[in-house]
C-alpha cells in the first residue's frame, strides 16, 4: 500500500495501524500546494455480497457525515473527503501536528493539580460538544489526545468511524449476533466492557487519564477494591479533596452512580479556585512556531547555559507538571536578566510555592554546577548548543522518516542525555531509521 495513490490524489507514505477490517494510513495530499499530511482510514468489507456491501455503504455515508458535522470543532480533525474505491471504503481527516498526551504522562512523575483541571476543562469541552451530536467516542486514552503544536491545544482524534462500523455490520441482518467491545482495557469502563457504552463512558476514561497524570501512575498499577469494584488511587496523590471528588466520581463502577453529563463535571470544577482565580488555560502561553529566522536564542544577558536550562526546567516541572517546557521557553525568551526570569516564572505559581521555587531557582544561578563547573562565563556558540530551534528541526526531519513518533524519540533521547550534543543526538536518532540511504540524507540536513 506504501506508495499507491488513492482516488487519484492522496499518496500513501505510511501505516499507522490497523487489523481485520481496516488500516490508517499517513498519506499526501497531491493536489494541495505543499502536499500537506493527511490521515487515510480504510473499511474493507469481509465479503462482497451485494447486499452486505449496501449496509456497509449505508453505514460508512452515515458516519462519514457525523464525522462532518464533529470537524466544525476547532479541537476534532476535520474530515476532508470520503470515497469508495473497488468496494472499499476510505475517510480523510486531517493530519495534527503534535505529540500525544503519552509523551507528557510520563512514570512516577505526577502533573500538579492546575494542570488536571486544564486537561480536564479541555476534553470535557469536547465531550460535550461530541456526546450533543449523540456521538460516544469509545476509545479515549492519551494515545488519542494530541497537544498540537501550533498553539498547545488538546484535540480529540480517532473517533473510531471505521471501528463502529465494523461493529454494526457483525451485528447486521443475516450475521451472527454479537456484542463487540471498542476501547482499551485499563481506560475502558465495565458497561462498555461488554459493548454497551453510554456518554458518561466517555467521562471514566477521561477520569481515569486523570488519575493517571495526578498519581503518576498507569492505570495497570491502580488497585481496586474488592467488594466494591472501584479505583483505589486517593492516597497516592497530592490533591485537594474538591478535585479527588471529582474524580473519584468520573470512575464510579456503575455508570448510574457516575456523573451523567460533561457539562455536570465542568460546573463542579469552576467550583475550584485556581492560582489567583485564573484557569491553567489562561497560564497556558502560546507556542512559537520555529524556524530558523524566529527560534529563541538563549539571552546575552541571561547567558543561560544548556545545563542551566534544563535543571530550571527540572526545577519548573515539579510545580507545574508537562507545561514547564512551554512556559520556561515563552518567560525567557523577554526576561531581561536571572531575577526577573525566577519572577516572572514564580507569577505562574500558586502563592505557597511561590518562595520555594525562588529559593531553588536562586540557588541555582548562585552556585556552580558541580557536573560541569562554573558554565556561566562560557561562550555559547550556535554551533555547539542544542537549542529549541534545533530540537524542533531535529522532530520534523525525523518526522520526515518515521512519522509523527518522532517528536516523542527526540524529546527522549534529550531527557535521557541531557547534556548529549549535536552530532551524538542526530546519531541517535538516526538508530531509528532503517534505510542507510535516508540516514545518511538525514545526517546531512542536520549535520552538513
Amino acid at each position: 500500500m506504501l506508495g499507491k495513490l488513492l482516488d487519484g490524489r492522496y499518496r500513501v507514505l505510511q501505516v499507522l495501524g490497523g487489523g481485520g477490517f481496516g488500516q490508517t494510513y499517513i498519506a499526501q495530499d497531491t493536489h494541495r500546494p505543499g502536499f500537506p499530511k493527511c490521515v487515510v482510514k480504510h473499511l474493507k468489507p469481509v465479503t462482497h455480497n451485494p447486499e452486505f456491501l449496501q449496509t456497509s455503504r449505508r453505514l460508512f455515508t452515515s458516519e462519514a457525515e457525523t464525522l462532518e458535522e464533529l470537524g466544525h470543532h476547532d479541537q476534532i480533525p476535520r474530515l476532508l473527503a470520503y470515497f469508495e474505491d473497488n468496494k472499499e471504503f476510505f475517510l480523510v481527516q486531517e493530519f495534527i501536528e503534535g505529540h500525544s498526551l503519552t509523551a507528557e504522562l510520563l512514570p512516577n512523575q505526577p502533573w500538579a493539580e492546575d494542570q488536571v483541571i486544564q486537561l480536564l476543562q479541555q476534553i470535557l469541552g469536547i465531550l460535550e460538544f461530541i456526546h450533543s451530536h449523540k456521538v460516544i467516542h469509545r476509545d479515549i486514552k492519551p494515545e488519542n489526545i494530541i497537544r498540537r503544536q501550533k498553539d498547545s491545544k488538546l484535540v480529540l482524534i480517532d473517533f473510531g468511524a471505521v471501528k463502529q462500523v465494523q461493529t454494526q455490520l457483525l451485528s447486521a441482518p443475516g450475521h451472527i449476533e454479537t456484542t463487540i467491545a471498542i476501547g482499551t482495557p485499563g481506560y475502558m469502563s465495565t458497561e462498555q466492557g461488554r459493548g454497551k457504552p453510554r456518554p458518561n463512558s466517555d467521562i471514566y476514561s477521561l477520569g481515569v487519564i486523570s488519575i493517571q497524570a495526578i498519581t503518576g501512575l498507569h492505570p495497570r498499577q491502580l488497585e481496586e477494591d474488592q467488594d466494591t469494584g472501584e479505583i483505589v488511587w486517593q492516597h497516592f496523590a497530592n490533591v485537594s479533596p474538591k478535585l479527588a471528588s471529582i474524580l473519584s466520581k468520573m470512575v464510579l463502577h456503575h455508570f448510574r452512580e457516575r456523573y451523567q453529563s460533561a457539562t455536570e463535571v465542568l460546573e463542579e470544577l469552576g467550583q475550584i479556585n485556581t492560582v489567583n482565580n485564573k484557569t491553567l488555560t489562561q497560564l497556558q502561553l502560546p507556542v512559537t512556531q520555529f524556524s530558523p529566522q524566529n527560534a529563541t536564542v538563549y539571552s546575552p544577558a541571561c547567558n543561560l547555559s544548556p545545563t542551566q536550562h534544563k535543571r530550571l526546567e527540572e526545577i519548573l516541572l515539579e510545580f507545574v507538571g508537562p507545561v514547564a517546557p512551554t512556559l520556561l521557553r515563552q518567560v525567557k525568551a523577554s526576561a531581561p536578566n536571572y531575577q526577573e526570569l525566577i519572577n516572572n516564572l514564580a507569577f505562574h505559581l500558586r502563592e505557597h510555592q511561590q518562595t520555594k521555587f525562588k529559593q531553588q531557582a536562586t540557588l541555582l544561578f548562585e552556585e556552580p554546577i558541580k557536573q560541569s563547573g562554573n558554565t556561566s562565563n562560557l561562550p555559547i556558540t550556535e554551533m555547539t548548543i542544542i537549542n529549541d530551534a534545533f530540537v524542533h528541526q531535529c522532530e520534523q526531519e525525523l518526522a520526515n522518516f518515521i512519522g509523527p513518533i518522532a517528536t516523542f524519540i527526540v524529546q527522549k533521547a534529550i531527557k535521557t542525555s541531557p547534556n548529549i550534543s549535536r552530532t551524538e543526538l542526530v546519531r541517535t536518532l538516526a538508530s531509528h531509521i532503517n534505510n542507510p540511504q535516508k540516514i545518511e540524507q538525514f545526517q546531512q540536513r542536520l549535520l552538513g
